[in-house]
């Protein structure tokens, strides 16, 4: 539980932080969030069984079928090279507005890494302050 940052190098891969290599595996599925800004990355696992999920609901409905076309549609195996890197599309790059050369963070949330410019990342929190003027008491958190 943590965040990391790291750069994108010339051919658009990014070392994944070394202390999380050992939880996930030989590779990730990096998809879009449902989050503006953001791209997520699963253990192949994870998001096999969120694609189960996904698929089975109602193909009727518009919203399952752009759901799918976002999230599964736009999903991208990225195996581990063996320093530790992998190596995302430029079409997902360009999803959180990054590009060789530039900076993104990894944020580990247990259930999944999110992915995000550095820069976006240090604006949003910048915007959103601290927590202190939030009300938290519908979320019943104990030790907060």
């Amino acid at each position: 539980m943590a965040r990391y940052t790291h750069t994108i190098d010339a051919k658009g891969r990014v070392f994944v932080p070394a202390r999380l290599r050992g939880t996930i595996g030989a590779s990730l599925v990096v998809t879009l969030s449902l989050d503006e800004g953001y791209l997520s990355a699963y253990t192949p696992d994870q998001f096999h069984h969120i694609r189960e999920q996904i698929n089975q609901l109602s193909g009727t409905d518009p919203a399952v079928r752009r759901l799918k076309r976002l999230i599964i549609g736009e999903a991208m195996v990225c195996e581990l090279d063996s320093q530790g890197r992998i190596s995302i599309s430029d079409e997902l790059w360009s999803h959180i507005q990054v590009g060789r050369g530039e900076e993104i963070c990894f944020i580990d949330m247990f259930d999944k890494l999110e992915i995000c410019a550095k820069a976006f990342y240090d604006n949003q929190k910048e915007d959103q302050g601290s927590l202190a003027g939030v009300d938290l008491t519908r979320f019943d958190v104990k030790g907060l």
